[in-house]
């Protein structure tokens, strides 16, 4: 046999082999288009194998995931129609990547020991990328709040286009065309594409940068009552401003708490959370944070972008009524969206207002 043709057959063997391979990796696809004659949109994508990703700070032990490690990990598929800061639209896309929360979740925090309390309710989550831009959030923005449109850390993008053949050809509404090459963060249920990133390749957990000393002590299972808010602005303290702020009420909100499970099912009523802001804190915005603080010195940490620009932002305030009644321990902080109600603070007395520039430095 000559030697040529030793190397077609080689070479055929070669080939065949690999789209045996390729047939078997996607069988699932194949005997659908087989079975159904149709040809869908949304399928099975894998996480590269050159991705990696680190999660540090606030946390029990550093962990480090490679591509094939978050494949263990759910994803979702979520459409995105993205506009600019500035209010350019810059194209409408498909997103297959996993949840922060299906990643946080499983991640263990660690807090020094003489924290009274180890929740990290109050813990500053920051997504950092390759070039060093970054991202904030609240902990409990992540993790606690309803699963519909979940901050996502893509790792395939593909344009939406008009199906319209003519129209398709001379389309170029959508910025980006090309896949992604590392892992994006997006935000759908956000406004805008503020906190987008790409090429995230570090999550870090942080304590918040605040002024102790005025604050509650913590002191676990301490009965007490707040007849009042504390407003800090830095260096500043004044009694909250209650009487012009506008009200609000949720007449079905739904308590269930990620510890102890389901409580009960009531009418809230009080004082809407971004007047509220707006009324003390003029000069906040959606790029700030806010810390708020129990008598008994629980805190939640809750993002301005959060609460000023999503519509769970404005389903929050203080209570001051629950079926009709006054709390027992006085001013309720209730976020009545959240899927559970960890954030839900019995006699809120202090809230602080945590600048921009505070974080990023």
């Amino acid at each position: 046999m000559k030697r040529k043709t030793v190397i077609a057959i080689l070479v055929l063997i070669t080939v065949l082999t690999g789209l045996v391979y390729y047939r078997q990796t996607r069988k699932d696809y194949y005997d659908y288009l087989t079975m159904s004659g149709a040809t869908p949109l949304a399928v099975a994508r894998r996480v590269p194998s050159h991705i990696r990703l680190e999660i540090d700070g606030l946390t029990k032990r550093p962990y480090r995931f490679s591509g094939d490690a978050l494949n263990a990990l759910a994803p979702t598929r979520i459409r995105t129609r993205e506009i600019s800061p500035d209010g350019e639209f810059l194209g409408a896309y498909i997103h297959v990547g996993i949840p922060a929360f299906h990643l946080l979740e499983g991640i263990a925090p660690g807090k020094p020991a003489h924290v009274g309390f180890d929740q990290p309710t109050d813990i500053l989550v920051t997504f950092h990328s390759a070039t060093g831009r970054k991202a904030y959030f609240s902990f409990n923005e992540l993790i606690m709040t309803r699963d519909g449109e979940p901050p996502t850390l893509a790792f395939s993008r593909t344009p939406v286009m008009p199906t319209n053949e003519t129209v398709r050809r001379q389309y170029t509404a959508n910025r980006f065309m090309a896949d992604l090459v590392g892992l994006r963060l997006i935000c759908p249920k956000e406004p805008d594409t503020t906190r987008y990133l790409d090429d995230v390749v570090r999550i870090s957990y942080d304590a918040i940068p605040v002024d102790e000393k005025p604050l509650p002590p913590r002191k676990k299972k301490f009965a007490c009552r707040s007849d009042g808010i504390t407003c800090s602005d830095g260096p500043h303290r004044f009694p909250a401003r209650l009487e012009t702020v506008a009200r609000a009420a949720a007449p079905r909100w739904i308590r269930i708490g990620h510890g102890h499970g389901f409580d009960d099912i009531v009418r809230a009523e009080g004082f809407d959370l971004r007047d509220f802001l707006n009324t003390n804190f003029p000069k906040a915005g959606p790029d700030d944070f806010f810390l708020f603080v129990a008598c008994d010195g629980y805190r939640a940490l809750f993002s301005g972008r959060e609460i000023f620009a999503t519509p769970d932002g404005g389903a929050m305030m203080i209570a001051d009524r629950i079926n009709g009644q006054p709390p027992t321990q006085g001013y309720l902080l209730a976020p009545t969206a959240d899927y559970f109600s960890d954030r839900a603070m019995w006699g809120l007395a202090h809230v602080v207002w945590i600048r921009q520039a505070e974080i990023e430095s």
